[in-house]
């Protein structure tokens, strides 16, 4: 028997990057903590086998909006969407970024700066959102 330290029940949470890895995995512990959660990311397919797959595990309210993070417009649209469906969102967890696979003395550093900024302007992007 497992004990919940806390109750997210009633709660709206919007992970970014959750089809799959560390964005999946924590979509998985909000559900698991009673939260409805919108599972995002840019691969409708991907989004759609995550969200099986929390259904089966026994989370119902599960819900997928597929946009792209680095898109102005289209982080706008797809917020407001989300919220005419659902309701407010009460929980924005930013996961979504770019991976490299290349060893960390060989990364150019211009890229790291790209990284760098993207995290930073999407996430802020995201922020500037909500709360209204």
């Amino acid at each position: 028997m497992s004990v919940l330290l806390f109750d997210l029940s009633g709660s709206r949470a919007l992970v970014t990057g959750s089809s799959q890895g560390i964005g999946f995995a924590l979509a998985q512990g909000l559900a698991g903590h009673g939260a409805e959660v919108v599972l995002n990311g840019r691969d409708r397919s991907k989004l759609e086998e995550a969200a099986a797959s929390l259904r089966q595990a026994g989370h119902s309210s599960v819900s997928i909006s597929d946009f792209d993070v680095t898109n102005p417009e289209a982080v706008k649209r797809g917020v407001d969407a989300i919220e005419l469906d659902i309701g407010q969102i009460d929980i924005l967890i930013n996961n979504a970024c770019m991976q490299f696979r290349t060893p960390l003395e060989d990364f150019p550093v211009d890229q790291c700066l790209m990284v760098s900024r993207l995290i930073l302007s999407r996430s802020m992007r995201m922020v500037w959102l909500r709360p209204k």
